[in-house]
């Protein structure tokens, strides 16, 4: 009798920890999926080039209303679906999301490698005016990461009335730099090897992409004549002028253990540069990537170096492989602006 209840305990317990386990891994499969939502075309133009997105729509009529700016590379709309546990998210929080193919991807014409940081600006502030017409009286502003970091600080009021900027940094030469040193370390070297080799490469690319360089130049970078184009013409960004005239509350997070930016210093000048300024927030997120990701689990310079096993645990956690409080701080920030007033006529 003993051996027969403990068995059937066994069962039980082992059937209840298998339906927790499939509760668990389709809620984050779940945040995976965007068909399930509410959505409909976002295209608008900036100068001649046409932008072709999508406009997510929360189920409950929307508090705020917020466009997402990628990073660098080439990314469509929901960045290969990278994107969908954070759109669900906000979706969630009754915040709705629009997202655009880049310049030549999809469904948008034009080339993003023929952009300078400026360009983009102008790009996001034309996403915006269309967001602002078709949700008016909202709080409308821009959800930004990495390289967008150089971008949305040249925005101004009215054309966004609050920015977010995940893991921006503040000098692409100094963002190059740490991001050097940073791989250095993780392929063994040691410190001093590892800043000595960073900044070898720092003259050799001032070398290369100086305003001296020919067609010879390019071919020894191996990189495409394109995108040696595009860092030449952004190289020098540093974000410290405009932010300094930044007029419009801003939200900068980043995670604690990013490899690819200097958290902790990059943080340090945002808070220099914004000290005094009413409803602008500085964060800085313990055991977290570049990517707000929880950083024991998925910390990385690229996503491209995950191994499957982190792929699949990625997919099945959505949402739950950010760090804690990082979407709550996000969301709370955006939501704060539209009961400040922002966005109302």
């Amino acid at each position: 009798m003993f051996r027969l209840t403990s068995r059937r305990t066994l069962l039980i317990t082992a059937l209840f920890l298998l339906v927790a386990l499939a509760a668990f891994s389709l809620r984050g499969l779940l945040d995976h999926y965007l068909d399930r939502r509410t959505s409909e075309a976002f295209d608008f133009s900036n100068g001649t080039t046409h932008l072709s997105g999508t406009l997510w729509l929360p189920d409950q009529p929307p508090q705020s209303a917020v466009v997402l700016v990628h990073g660098d590379g080439p990314q469509d709309r929901t960045s290969d679906n990278g994107y969908a546990p954070l759109i669900n998210s906000l979706l969630d929080a009754n915040i709705a999301v629009a997202s655009w193919d880049k310049p030549g991807l999809g469904g948008s014409s034009g080339d993003w490698l023929a952009q300078s940081m400026q360009d983009r600006a102008d790009e996001t502030a034309a996403a915006l005016a269309a967001l602002r017409q078709r949700l008016p009286g909202l709080a409308t502003g821009a959800v930004g990461f990495s390289q967008a970091g150089w971008v949305l600080p040249k925005l101004r009021a009215p054309q966004a009335d609050f920015l977010v900027l995940a893991g921006p940094a503040v000098s692409w030469l100094d963002q190059g730099r740490y991001f050097g040193i940073t791989r250095n370390l993780r392929e063994g070297m040691d410190r001093s090897a590892a800043e000595r080799a960073a900044d070898a490469q720092a003259v050799q690319d001032a070398a290369d992409f100086g305003p001296e360089a020919g067609e010879e130049t390019i071919r020894r970078t191996g990189l495409p004549p394109a995108r040696y184009a595009f860092i030449q013409r952004n190289l020098q960004a540093d974000a410290r002028q405009d932010l300094r005239a930044l007029d419009i509350p801003l939200l900068a997070i980043w995670g604690e253990d990013d490899l690819n930016v200097d958290a902790k210093g990059d943080s340090q000048i945002y808070r220099t540069v914004l000290a005094g300024r009413a409803g602008s927030s500085v964060v800085l997120v313990a055991n977290a990537t570049h990517g707000l990701l929880k950083a024991d689990a998925y910390n990385a310079q690229l996503t491209s170096e995950w191994p499957a096993t982190r792929i699949v645990r990625f997919l099945v956690e959505g949402r739950r492989a950010y760090a804690p409080e990082a979407l709550s701080t996000i969301t709370a920030f955006i939501l704060a602006q539209n009961r400040s007033g922002a966005g109302n006529p």
